[in-house]
């Protein structure tokens, strides 16, 4: 996965209202906690890591990270310098996380008993007035708001690749004899589809420099008018390639219905099984079955 992308420190403020002044306010605050509260904030936020309702959810090693970079932590999150390179870091933190396997819930709750720890420092050590009440909790927003976006962020990406897997298996094209490429077909064919079949046909074609093309059919469940004119274009393009495509797999049912539609396939050489359709390659190819 690459690097993630997230809103701007400036977007963030837009959106949850959260000043500058409120980041001094935060800072300010924060330089009346001693260490004896920093070191409790960390204490029990680690506690509830390991005995907390989520504990299965993170590792010692967890644990352990934020333990150890308590003083890092403490600094950018409660210190209240809320900028690109805060959000930046917060968002990489989140992402190491995200990919050890924690859950949005485990931790989205995880930062929300943290600023609950934060929140009840900041009001011990602190005259509790409205304004830095205000400031906390936009703060806690923000840094929810960055969890979201990341979550968002892998949900997109986890989507791409099992979009991008699909196409592989939709169009799984070998190589089963030399000079000739074989894709079985199955399922629905639509425009997108059968745009990307060809795609690869001719990406592959062009790499191995095939003469034949086999295209099996028998594993299509409808032929309509749109997927006997995508079969028609598929074939034109591998010829303009230099590759004779045939099409096997042509049932009894998949034949009266191409013709009931009255379809010109003239240009078309089919078979009734792939068989039929690997023979004639070998046999047109001038190779011989061993």
């Amino acid at each position: 996965m690459g690097k993630q992308k997230t809103y701007s420190a400036a977007l963030y403020r837009q959106l949850f209202f959260y000043s500058e002044e409120e980041s001094q306010l935060i800072n300010s605050a924060s330089k009346n906690i001693d260490q004896e509260g920093v070191d409790w904030t960390f204490k029990e936020i680690t506690s509830w890591m390991e005995e907390g309702p989520y504990s299965n959810s993170f590792t010692q090693q967890m644990v352990e990270m934020t333990r150890s970079g308590k003083s890092e932590i403490w600094k950018d999150m409660a210190a209240g310098s809320f900028n690109d390179d805060y959000v930046e870091r917060q968002t990489e933190a989140r992402w190491l996380f995200l990919r050890s396997g924690v859950s949005l819930e485990a931790f989205t709750a995880m930062i929300a008993k943290f600023h609950e720890l934060i929140f009840q420092v900041f009001m011990k050590y602190n005259t509790p007035t409205p304004e830095l009440v205000r400031a906390l909790k936009g703060f806690a927003q923000i840094d929810l708001s960055i969890v979201s976006e990341v979550y968002r962020q892998k949900a997109i990406n986890d989507l791409e690749e099992q979009n991008e897997a699909l196409k592989q298996l939709s169009t799984p094209i070998a190589q089963i004899w030399q000079g000739i490429l074989l894709l079985p077909l199955v399922g629905f064919i639509d425009s997108k589809r059968a745009k990307d079949v060809m795609e690869a046909m001719l990406e592959e074609i062009a790499k191995s420099q095939a003469k034949f093309f086999i295209l099996d059919i028998s594993g299509v469940a409808i032929v309509d008018t749109a997927v006997a004119n995508h079969l028609i274009k598929m074939t034109k393009a591998a010829r303009l390639m230099g590759s004779e495509c045939m099409i096997s797999g042509v049932s009894g049912p998949i034949a009266q219905t191409i013709v009931e539609l009255g379809i010109a396939i003239d240009e078309i050489r089919t078979t009734g099984s792939m068989r039929d359709a690997l023979r004639l390659a070998i046999q047109e190819g001038g190779t011989a079955i061993v």
